[in-house]
């Protein structure tokens, strides 16, 4: 009998550190998986970059030739335009957001009259201040937007991620962080936008795959540290209790 206990016992410590080995293993995995995917994105968001700073003409599209006008007019890729246009409004230009953003371009009445102001594109077509009939024509609507996103393209220097984020957050929230605000629609609309722009290009989004694959690795290392840290607390109330003690032999 004292043998078997012996044995019991040897055989609770061993799995103890093996418990303690899958864990760092598994640290060490996580750590390589989040490394993975922030390389892999950090390309994707390079080659966007550089794509949104050539000069792209769109063609085929709704309101093509206002975002070729806009965009020349604006010094901004006309192919970045329509890929924001696509994650606004899906081209639909009497779209309102819950949160009161309106048009082709989704802008807020407050950064339309801020951009207003700065180049008079609306109050040099009428009198009086702007209305709803403004903001959902398409023409305006376009220039306020596109004349907005050069705005924010100077302000990040010409890093278009963090111009297409701010579009979104807000520029106060990408200077915060100096990165993609932690915001989930955020995230989620700059993935859009740069899925848009491959998708107008014709082309496969590069490393879409790879982001997606070491992500969800990723999130699994957690699902799995998690149960062996469950696992080390069982083990360790186990070896307490067969030891009467914190120290194990």
């Amino acid at each position: 009998m004292m043998v078997l206990a012996v044995l019991v016992k040897s055989r609770l410590v061993i799995l103890w550190y093996v418990v303690i080995g899958l864990m760092i293993v598994n640290l060490a995995i996580m750590a390589a998986a989040g490394q993975m995917a922030h390389w892999c994105r950090q390309k994707q968001w390079d080659e966007f970059n550089n794509a949104a700073n050539k000069w792209q003409k769109v063609e085929g599209l709704p309101f093509a030739a206002i975002i070729n006008d806009c965009g020349k007019t604006h010094q901004v890729s006309p192919e970045l335009i329509a890929a924001v246009i696509q994650a606004e409004s899906s081209f639909r230009p009497k779209a309102v957001s819950p949160a009161g953003a309106y048009g082709l371009m989704q802008i807020i009445p407050g950064t339309w009259e801020d951009v207003n102001r700065r180049t008079g594109i609306c109050s040099a077509s009428h009198g009086g201040s702007c209305t709803t009939a403004c903001y959902f024509d398409p023409k305006l609507n376009i220039m306020i937007g596109t004349a907005y996103l050069r705005e924010m393209l100077d302000l990040f220097q010409g890093d278009a991620v963090l111009a297409v984020a701010a579009y979104n957050a807000g520029p106060g929230a990408v200077q915060k962080h100096k990165t993609i605000p932690p915001y989930r629609e955020t995230r989620e609309y700059v993935v859009a936008v740069i899925a848009n722009s491959y998708a107008l290009a014709g082309k496969e989004p590069l490393y879409s795959k790879a982001i997606i694959d070491w992500e969800r690795a990723a999130i699994t290392g957690k699902t799995a540290m998690v149960c062996l840290i469950g696992g080390a607390i069982l083990l360790a109330g186990a070896l307490k209790r067969r030891y009467r003690s914190w120290r194990w032999r």
